[in-house]
């Protein structure tokens, strides 16, 4: 048996598991999402599970499009963009970061400052079991011109939503997410269920399987997969680092640019991005 079969034959007795009334699909209307939907229905031919998006209006017009067509339910965000950014800022170095610095700053409001060193910003980190900050981060939060950051647009964006239609329901999603694509994941996904009971089939899916999956069954992949590696929010900080904050400004519409301009503006700045001529056509 073929490799990219063997593997679908095994994620079959991992659904077997599962009541699918139970269930329903996070759907993104990514890559790793929409192999599990192409699964669910034109493998497993299973219709009890329902395929739920939640659409921030962040997403790529493909992507976007996806959701329409294939989704049976359409969440929307728990607080809007300027509640968000009033309230609690917006993502700028990375989540885990980004949650240091809030949480910090809230401290401070609470009249309980700590400790200012790198160093010792690096040891208090490690002692909540978060990812050390960088210098650049721990610079920019003590020179006292940094904007407002946190890590909660996520969460109002997707999680919260996620999290209220699950109660509604009496359901527990299915996840796409694969270990391998970042070290959080390796360390956070590890078996198919959390103690919750959410439900991570393709955790130890690797992307080479997936590809021969894709190829060999002519599922359906977004052009925009050979622009960019992953698609989420689009032009959002988080994908600096990768190089895809700065493709993404050539590929999204010229007002969804407009407004990632004033949302992320502050955070691109701080990162370094060059942002010379962008939008200047579109606001002219």
């Amino acid at each position: 048996m073929l490799e990219e079969d063997f593997y679908l034959e095994d994620l079959k007795s991992k659904f077997d598991k599962i009541n699918p009334s139970d269930y329903y699909l996070a759907y993104s209307g990514g890559r790793d999402s929409h192999f599990l939907y192409w699964f669910i229905k034109e493998y497993l031919h299973e219709d009890r599970i329902e395929i739920v998006s939640i659409n921030t209006g962040l997403e790529h017009i493909e992507i976007a499009n996806r959701m329409r067509n294939n989704a049976d339910r359409i969440l929307r965000p728990a607080k809007s963009y300027n509640e968000i950014k009033e309230d609690y800022g917006i993502p700028c170095f990375s989540k885990q970061q980004d949650q240091f610095i809030y949480g910090y700053r809230q401290q401070v409001l609470k009249g309980i400052p700590i400790t200012k060193t790198y160093r010792e910003c690096v040891e208090l980190i490690g002692q909540k079991g978060l990812y050390a900050i960088s210098q650049k981060a721990h610079d920019c939060l003590f020179s006292g011109n940094l904007h407002k950051v946190s890590h909660l647009c996520c969460y109002y964006m997707k999680k919260q939503p996620a999290n209220n239609y699950a109660k509604e329901s009496d359901k527990k999603p299915i996840m796409g997410i694969m270990s391998c694509e970042s070290r959080l994941r390796k360390l956070r996904v590890t078996s198919c269920f959390n103690k919750k009971g959410y439900f991570y089939p393709v955790w130890d899916l690797t992307a080479e399987v997936e590809k021969k999956i894709e190829q060999k069954y002519d599922i359906e992949i977004p052009e925009i997969y050979n622009l960019v590696d992953q698609t989420g929010c689009a032009c959002c900080p988080y994908g600096i680092y990768k190089k895809e904050t700065q493709k993404e400004f050539d590929l999204v519409t010229p007002a969804q640019l407009k407004f990632f301009l004033w949302y992320f503006g502050d955070s691109y700045r701080v990162r370094g991005l060059n942002l010379e001529g962008i939008g200047k056509c579109e606001n002219s």
